[in-house]
């Protein structure tokens, strides 16, 4: 990292240690040294979770996340990397750069959530019909691992590349290895009773008699796949 880079760096931190919302949740001083010993040029505030705050950086060309613990809370971050450099084997989530106790270097997931996506008023129905597949592709992925996502069902975690045309399936801080239930999550949220279901019923225009014949196969796989 150069020295431009550094100091950009720094007054960025600087700019932080004032906000409003992350000025207390960040060890200000550790998140400096990831920057500099990954050669990362910090850009921006992401967001932050009940358990880390994720920042956007270019590290040697390329839009990563780098997510680090939250103050106070329990740290995860360590499994989270351990969970995605194994997903990663199989096409799921970001891809995974380093990560250690302190910090998760990720492919940057740039895009639109599933839940701000499904508020929009005009939704081509081939471009919704390609999420749910691809969607539904990768949760059945990690169903056969055995790997547990845990928060599919809300939407949030569901992230939208349409310039790339790719799906991402992101915050794997509380997945579990186990018996996983990601398909039927999924599916339950495409088709369920909630306001995303409703929302795709109303655009791919599915009848009664075929939300009932869905809903047979999510049972079918319950009692097949997940037995």
């Amino acid at each position: 990292m150069d020295k431009h880079d550094d100091f950009n760096n720094l007054k960025i931190i600087g700019k932080f240690k004032n906000h409003p919302i992350i000025h207390n949740l960040v060890d200000w001083e550790i998140l400096n040294k990831i920057l500099k010993e990954n050669n990362i040029k910090l850009i921006d505030f992401v967001g932050k979770g009940h358990r880390g705050v994720v920042f956007k950086g270019l590290m040697d060309d390329k839009l990563v996340a780098v997510k680090v613990p939250r103050l106070g809370a329990k740290n995860t971050i360590h499994h989270e990397g351990g969970i995605l450099k194994e997903i990663n084997k199989f096409g799921v989530a970001p891809i995974v750069y380093n990560f250690s106790e302190d910090f998760l270097i990720m492919e940057f997931a740039e895009g639109i959530s599933l839940k701000d996506y499904m508020n929009q008023n005009d939704i081509d129905k081939k471009e919704l019909l390609w999420i749910i597949e691809e969607t539904l592709r990768q949760c059945l992925r990690l169903d056969l691992h055995k790997i547990d996502h845990t928060e599919i069902q809300g939407g949030k975690h569901i992230i939208i590349n349409k310039n790339i045309k790719k799906i991402y399936i992101i915050d794997f801080d509380k997945a579990k290895k186990r018996r996983a239930h990601n398909f039927t999550s999924a599916m339950a949220l495409f088709f369920g009773k909630c306001y995303i279901a409703n929302r795709v019923k109303d655009v791919l225009n599915i009848s009664e008699d075929e939300e009932s014949h869905i809903m047979e196969l999510v049972k079918l796989y319950k009692k097949i796949v997940l037995k």
